[in-house]
């Protein structure tokens, strides 16, 4: 099948494409200034386009069999040309006499009702707009990424002084998930029309807390990893570091997004984090990745 990527040079769309290549189908990767891009052998098309060119966004679509849609978060830039974008990708592939279905990665989780968060809020009326389309549409919502440990606000800590720090309380229920298991999950949408319409929490499998990730990332690192449940005004003051001068919102307004909804993944009684992947793997079969046989599979930063 011929599956267009929005988002494919970001980590999650980058995963989806090595994914279809290696799986027999024909990915053509959307992005904004694409490149040359080469998978075991197999040159990748591509297409240039960004989320404010809604025309581009329109014709990447045209001959597609089916799109994977992927969107910059929404944490940090204004949420309403990127819905737009949403509409109208799914609006076009609506149109498109080839195009049967949409498979959106949400990025994050999405409660079933608005609950005040910014970022889940543009999230669901994304979802309820490519819904409403008329393409034949699947939401797939991962929980916390094992790709994310890798980035600059959890692995420096890591690789310096071999500890975990992350704003999780010790008692949180986490099912930790990987870019390459999203990717599955969505490939294995892709054969399943009956189930448009519907959403899916993803997650990994296993659900564990702070304690039992550093034994496992630990064995399989081969580091004497401890961790830290890191406090949220910490972690918000940490990601303001990190933010700084490359968000296109305001630093006190992206901070207090970031603690009111990581507030709410922590105390929440819905459990947020927590995936039962028994049921979900019975409509979207794939093999999950467990947490020791990713962290084997990674180039650690410190060794790239």
């Amino acid at each position: 099948m011929r599956i267009v990527v929005f988002g494919a040079t970001g980590d999650q769309g980058s995963a989806q494409v090595r994914a279809l290549a290696r799986s027999g189908h024909t990915p053509v990767a959307v992005s904004r200034n694409p490149k040359p891009w080469t998978i075991d052998g197999i040159t990748i098309e591509t297409f240039a386009a960004d989320y404010a060119d809604l025309g581009g966004m329109a014709r990447a679509v045209e001959g597609s069999d089916a799109v994977f849609l992927n969107l910059p978060s929404t944490s940090f830039q204004a949420a309403e040309p990127l819905i737009a974008a949403a509409h109208m990708i799914a609006k076009a592939a609506a149109a498109s006499p080839t195009t049967q279905a949409l498979i959106f990665n949400t990025s994050l989780p999405v409660p079933q009702e608005k609950r005040g968060f910014a970022a889940q809020d543009a999230r669901f009326e994304m979802r309820r707009l490519i819904f409403d389309s008329g393409i034949a549409s699947i939401s797939i919502e991962p929980v916390v990424f094992l790709d994310n440990l890798l980035k600059g606000w959890a692995w420096p800590s890591i690789e310096k002084h071999n500890k975990i720090v992350y704003a999780h309380k010790p008692t949180l229920d986490v099912s930790w998930i990987c870019h390459d298991d999203l990717a599955a999950l969505m490939i294995a949408a892709l054969d399943r029309p009956q189930l448009a319409g519907r959403s899916f929490a993803v997650g990994g499998p296993e659900t564990v807390r702070l304690p039992t990730l550093a034994q496992k990332l630990g064995r399989a690192w081969k580091r004497p990893l401890t961790w830290e449940s890191q406090s949220i005004a910490d972690f918000c003051q940490r990601m303001r570091q990190v933010f700084e001068g490359k968000s296109s919102l305001e630093a006190d307004r992206l901070i207090g997004e970031l603690y009111s909804i990581y507030s709410w993944y922590n105390d929440s009684p819905e459990r947020p984090f927590y995936v039962d992947m028994v049921p979900v793997l019975k409509e979207l079969p794939v093999r999950l990745t467990s947490i020791e046989e990713w962290a084997r599979r990674q180039t650690l930063p410190a060794t790239a």
